[in-house]
């Protein structure tokens, strides 16, 4: 055996602490490479809109998880060109995230010149929810059900009154891709808000409504207004007695808004990996989950991926609509 001396035994002993002391710094530096700053989310919409409720929601649970402030930030308007803009000319270094609905795959087509390309601007990380279209009416209307709506409308010149929110939004595409399937004339008639097409479908001045469920649900639930369809294919799980539109004749029929994080384009893998596993997690907690099923809005998580493929698929989804539609801004 070779024989160790004691000055090189000691020397050796004396050099452990900063060994370990070094890997140990090592490893914590590769833990806390990302994140290590606050994360900005920003959403396309105002204070109180279902979006910044999931937004927010994400947030703080997000945060929570990766143990790293997640600032929310609202750019609302033009149909979330703002947001787009911003997030999209950000640096990729996960640090500027976007909370992308399906109104920005439409504003893309829609407003005139092109204000953003999202393929080339955005690298999807996760979707989170999706939010269906509902078709109500007033609580005293005579409607029933999508027959009653047709029958009527065939009787009516020009077909019913029926409410949106905003021209260029799900709503009121949903209202178009409805009126070109059934063949029938219904003057479309934008309000700026959800409260605002409740109040109007109360005072009568509109007969019908494509709305969201969510600003929708408790009145609904209350018997304020009555809902006769669903746009998505599947029912709603917190309205399992309101049928679908394909349920009613409309085969085909299956639109749904989404909400996706997405970040700038070339951001790395490692991170959208990163996120895409935090955000279900996040997603995933009990309590958030029953938040979103009071909201009215479904859970719809998957790869980065799915998520792309999505993104791709309603761009030419809803660019052919409005090709078809001929539907405008002005």
């Amino acid at each position: 055996m070779k024989h160790v001396s004691r000055r090189a035994l000691i020397k050796a002993i004396g050099a452990l602490p900063f060994a370990i002391s070094g890997t140990a710094m090592s490893a914590a530096h590769a833990k806390n490479e990302y994140p290590i700053n606050p994360i900005t989310l920003v959403l396309p919409v105002g204070p109180g809109n279902t979006a910044d409720i999931i937004g927010r929601l994400l947030a703080q649970h997000l945060g929570a998880s990766i143990g790293t402030q997640i600032v929310v930030e609202n750019r609302p308007g033009a149909g979330g060109i703002s947001a787009v803009k911003h997030v999209g000319s950000a640096k990729p270094d996960g640090y500027s995230l976007m909370y992308m609905g399906a109104g920005s795959a439409i504003s893309q087509t829609l407003f005139k010149p092109q204000p953003f390309n999202l393929i080339e601007s955005f690298t999807p990380i996760t979707t989170i929810t999706s939010n269906d279209v509902i078709l109500v009416t007033g609580k005293n209307s005579s409607l029933s059900n999508i027959g009653d709506f047709l029958d009527k409308s065939r009787k009516t010149p020009g077909g019913l009154m029926v409410g949106i929110s905003l021209l260029g939004t799900i709503q009121h595409l949903t209202a178009e891709t409805f009126k070109s399937m059934a063949g029938i004339e219904m003057t479309i008639v934008p309000y700026k808000t959800a409260s605002a097409v409740s109040a109007a479908l109360a005072s009568g001045d509109i007969e019908l409504a494509f709305e969201f469920v969510p600003p929708m649900l408790g009145q609904i639930q209350n018997g304020l207004i009555k809902a006769l369809a669903i746009s998505n294919a599947d029912r709603s799980k917190i309205l399992p007695t309101v049928p679908t539109l394909a349920e009613q004749g409309f085969t085909d029929f299956n639109v749904a808004s989404w909400g996706m994080i997405v970040a700038p384009n070339n951001t790395p893998d490692t991170i959208v990996q990163y996120l895409n596993k935090h955000i279900h997690s996040a997603i995933g907690e009990p309590d958030v989950m029953n938040r979103l099923t009071e909201l009215g809005v479904r859970v719809q998580l998957g790869t980065a991926d799915e998520a792309n493929a999505l993104l791709s698929r309603e761009i030419v989804r809803w660019k052919t609509v409005i090709d078809q539609t001929k539907v405008s801004l002005t």
